[in-house]
């Protein structure tokens, strides 16, 4: 195993302390100071697209002891990576794996202990959150570019100001407008339908999912990109059970398993309901086999019967445009099949095609990773002479012979399914006492389960 040396520092960037009334004038002042920390231990998730990114850092008394509340609403930024074999490593743009805003400070003393700062932080989509209810005169136009509309709403939106300029389009050609999601007389109502007790982030998502299209933050960039270029495949990261996995755990979700979608919009203008369907109907994929109870010894044919579920999706008139939405739903959800859960002490593994290392501090939600059973076990399997030597091999390991049998019986299915998995969530766990501690990272996967091997 090689060895690994991850360091961590973070920043703190606060109003100039002082007294109270100091802190009022600030309020209304650009004059900032940052505080530049070195926690004992941190907590980072990096999230899917639907949730906010986090961090958890526990500081030294020595580190952030001042008052909680002069910290509140800090900007954090965390820094992680490996230090060369001298130890050295500096904190930089390219090892910055969060930017967001601290929710949660709380001072912690015990007798005999020394005193800690616990200090919990989101990313910028609390800001958005937190601007509730959004106010008429943020609500973005039809006649508006997607650009337009993201300045509109962060000029609503407290504290977001310095993010106008950070809007990131991925995987687009130039700029969408909002009215590419309507029909033409809808236009006329100028405005995106929106509930008036709603908060920023929703009016935001709104306009994006309008236009099929998925939105999150990574750091201080809003990045607006479309559900196919945010699931990457490039040469993943390889976890393998038997080499670098210490945890591995999978389980079906039975609830969305084979299920289609449908969504529906309202047409005000017309009074009627816009309906799509992704797979579209009488597709197969759309269709759950069942099979009959009958007498011992006769056979009667597989049935087939439709199962979707449905999403309500207003202000949409355009059937095109609808039509990319419910395909977005299908293809998010379709990824959710199958759970996954696999930690590693890792800093590094090798990736698929070039075995060149990746720094799982590196891996983002919606990139892939292959998860797998450590070649050997199977080519040994396989190797075996017989389906009777297969069925005692697995029995000796511990298998139920029920379980013994449907594996032998599967092993060309099995080996035809992909191990590619869509990471949904990252969590990075880091603990340092004198430059020595423990690291760990969790990756929570997903993926679709088809038995023709197509994920």
């Amino acid at each position: 195993m090689p060895l690994w040396r991850p360091r961590m520092a973070a920043t703190l960037t606060v109003p100039v302390l002082g007294t109270r009334e100091q802190r009022i004038r600030q309020e209304r002042s650009d004059e900032l100071i940052t505080l530049p920390v070195r926690p004992r231990s941190a907590r980072h998730v990096a999230n899917d697209h639907n949730h906010a990114d986090e961090v958890t850092l526990t500081l030294d008394w020595t580190e952030a002891g001042v008052d909680p509340r002069l910290l509140d609403n800090a900007v954090v930024a965390f820094y992680l990576d490996n230090a060369d074999d001298f130890g050295r490593w500096e904190p930089s743009e390219r090892n910055c794996r969060f930017m967001g805003i601290a929710r949660r400070v709380e001072a912690h003393r015990a007798s005999g202990e020394a005193a800690t700062v616990e200090i919990e932080a989101a990313d910028y989509t609390t800001l958005f959150l937190e601007a509730r209810p959004f106010g008429s005169s943020g609500i973005p136009e039809f006649k508006q570019t997607l650009e337009e509309a993201w300045r509109r709403i962060v000029s609503q939106t407290p504290g977001a100001e310095r993010l106008a300029d950070r809007l990131v389009l991925r995987g687009l050609e130039g700029t969408p407008k909002l009215a590419d999601a309507v029909g033409e007389r809808f236009r006329k109502l100028a405005r995106v339908p929106a509930n008036p007790e709603t908060d920023a982030w929703a009016v935001w998502q709104q306009c994006c999912g309008m236009l099929g299209l998925v939105s999150f933050f990574e750091l201080d960039r809003c990045i607006v990109t479309t559900s196919t270029a945010l699931y990457t495949e490039d040469d993943p990261p390889v976890l393998m059970w038997g080499s670098n996995l210490l945890d591995w755990t999978e389980s079906r979700d039975a609830t969305v398993a084979g299920k289609g979608v449908g969504v529906a919009s309202f047409d005000p203008l017309a009074q009627v309901t816009l309906e799509a369907y992704f797979p579209p109907k009488r597709d197969p994929k759309a269709a759950k086999k069942t099979v009959q109870a009958t007498p011992q010894g006769t056979e009667v044919p597989p049935s087939h019967f439709e199962r979707r579920d449905w999403y309500a999706f207003p202000g949409i008139t355009d059937q095109a445009a609808l039509d990319r939405v419910a395909r977005r739903i299908y293809e998010e959800r379709s990824r959710q099949e199958l759970l996954g859960r696999a930690v590693t002490k890792e800093w590094a593994v090798e990736r698929l095609t070039t075995q060149a290392p990746f720094e799982l501090a590196n891996l983002r939600a919606g990139q892939c990773v292959q998860v797998v059973i450590d070649p050997r076990d199977r080519l040994l399997l396989a190797s075996m002479g017989s389906e009777q030597e297969q069925r005692g091999y697995l029995e000796q390991r511990g298998y139920t012979a029920p379980v013994a049998d449907l594996i032998v019986r599967n092993l060309g299915n099995l080996a035809g399914l992909s191990s590619i998995y869509f990471a949904r969530s990252v969590t990075t766990e880091l603990t340092l006492e004198n430059d020595t501690g423990s690291f760990s990272t969790e990756v929570e996967y997903v993926n679709r389960i088809q038995i023709d091997g197509d994920t």
